[in-house]
């Protein structure tokens, strides 16, 4: 009896969801016919070639649903790319969004990145989440930081919020900690990634860790995540946490905030502050600012930066840096919020 991967072929193969990506690509081949699967197998490697008609070989009864399964997200796959290269990937994810809904729009957009990313980590890209997960906890924390750090923000803080809690701020910290990576460790992780999911033979070059990895990835887990994470890290290195949770909220990311939350914000902060800080920043961050004063102190406020003259540029990152940190402060206190709630949350 043939097996592959876990999957036997000694009957109908009508599961499409069991799949792995070669087995797919199998069924393609065999759907397209010869002739369109020769001219493709002309741009394959021979490593490729060999895993597929092995895969090929192997199947002797495919179901219709699932060749008519494969045909479709291939033809998803393809669409998508058109849309990224028509507009950009934001402009591919708003069609599909709208046309497939936002769940398979996310994940074919996913499919789409690791397919065009240079290296094995993109392979955690289209994996599943609870397969990620497993891994990452069956590795040296250092390795699972390695790998964590070079995924996309979102992808990374979804693993990261499924991560068993004794492992979750160890593997941040190293995280926030690491430096660069010597491209031997980089090539043997690749290996062990390759061999336990599959892969690439493709090379790039991989970011390192630190703290604005730590922040990016942070500001987009859930906020009970961000906590326990940061907490951890706090008692480990008190400065690294207070450079992750500075590095989490810009100045400039005021800007998005509800006009009733800047309003908040004004009453709260000290008001030359607020003036030297948007003596640095961009007209729209002071128009935002402004049309939720009041006539009088808005018109107090520009003759103060009018007056105030040039300003040395530490002065302004000072002025910022304080408004940012009473801004964690009000919402700490409950008072605000500069995070969005997940669509799943649910209030009384």
């Amino acid at each position: 009896m043939a097996t592959t991967a876990g999957y036997s072929y000694n009957r109908v193969i009508n599961e499409p969801d069991r799949l792995t990506g070669t087995q797919k690509v199998a069924v393609l081949m065999v759907a397209i016919g010869v002739g369109p699967a020769s001219n493709i197998f002309r741009m394959l490697t021979d490593v490729e070639i060999e895993k597929i008609t092995i895969e090929i070989a192997n199947m002797q009864n495919i179901s219709p649903r699932v060749v008519d399964d494969v045909l479709q997200e291939f033809h998803d796959l393809m669409l998508a790319k058109q849309y990224v290269m028509e507009g950009g990937l934001d402009y591919a994810r708003d069609i599909l969004k709208s046309s497939r809904g936002e769940k398979i729009a996310r994940d074919l957009i996913r499919r789409l990145e690791a397919a065009t990313e240079m290296s094995a980590f993109a392979l955690f890209q289209t994996a599943e989440t609870t397969q990620m997960v497993q891994f990452l906890q069956n590795e040296h924390p250092q390795t699972a930081a390695l790998i964590l750090g070079n995924l996309k923000t979102d992808r990374a803080a979804e693993v990261l919020s499924n991560l068993n809690e004794e492992i979750r701020g160890d593997i941040t910290y190293r995280l926030a900690t690491m430096g660069k990576v010597a491209p031997e460790v980089i090539k043997e992780i690749e290996f062990v990634i390759r061999e336990q999911m599959g892969g690439y033979d493709n090379e790039s070059g991989l970011s390192s860790g630190g703290a604005h990895i730590v922040a990016n990835i942070l500001n987009a887990a859930t906020i009970s995540t961000e906590r326990m994470v940061l907490e951890e890290i706090e008692q480990r290195d008190p400065e690294l946490a207070e450079e992750i949770k500075n590095l989490m909220f810009l100045f400039e990311d005021i800007l998005g905030l509800e006009d009733r939350i800047v309003q908040k914000v004004i009453s709260e902060v000290d008001k030359r502050d607020l003036v030297i800080a948007l003596k640095g920043a961009d007209k729209s961050l002071v128009d935002k600012f402004a049309k939720n004063m009041s006539n009088r102190a808005r018109s107090i406020m520009l003759e103060d930066m009018d007056a105030l003259g040039p300003v040395r540029l530490k002065e302004v990152e000072d002025a910022q840096q304080r408004i940012i940190q009473r801004i964690k402060m009000l919402e700490e206190m409950g008072q605000i919020t500069v995070r969005k709630t997940s669509d799943e949350q649910l209030v009384d």
